[in-house]
């Protein structure tokens, strides 16, 4: 039997898993982000800002997840269907496949909904449970015990039930 690249040559990928998110990086660079089709569908749906505008933005178009119209600078593509695995040999052909998608499976998206989207995806949560967990992380970064007494609620004795209370408090404000 064979070794395997990480067991050759350990001082480049430590682990199988160092070398498929090598694999996947290097898809993506030389794959997705050149493909010509992604350019061509982000091109035909870019419109004119609507009236009463008052940004910098020349054309841009609605985010497809959160239906606010964005500058073309700030949309990234999107797949509608994400979140291909590429964890091990035979997902290569599938990932690739993935990354080729036709117009039919791109959305536009705003960049910070594209991060929560994906958020999403990983961790199977809709948007909105997304959407309260990373602004919950980004509370908890800070002073969760302040943010929940200002917002009426009595905050917890640990770092890890004050993130619940909070993530609860953001999910029943929506």
């Amino acid at each position: 039997m064979s070794k395997e690249l990480w067991e050759l040559y350990p001082h480049i990928w430590k682990t199988k898993a160092a070398l498929f998110t090598y694999i996947r990086g290097g898809l993506r660079r030389a794959l997705w982000e050149k493909y010509p089709i992604k350019f061509e569908f982000k091109k035909e749906q870019l419109t004119k800002p609507p009236l009463g505008y008052t940004g910098k933005a020349r054309s841009g178009t609605e985010c497809a997840l959160t239906g606010v119209w964005t500058g073309n600078s700030k949309l990234e593509v999107d797949h509608v269907e994400g979140n291909a695995s590429c964890n091990d040999w035979d997902d290569i052909l599938p990932f690739v496949q993935h990354l080729l998608t036709t117009k039919y499976n791109m959305q536009l998206v705003d960049k910070e909904a594209h991060k929560i989207k994906s958020y999403a995806d990983k961790h199977k949560l809709s948007f909105e449970e997304a959407t309260a967990v990373k602004k919950a992380i980004l509370i908890c970064k800070g002073d969760e015990r302040q943010w929940l007494i200002d917002n009426g609620v009595v905050p917890e004795s640990n770092a890890k039930k004050r993130r619940i209370q909070v993530e609860d408090k953001l999910r029943s404000d929506v």
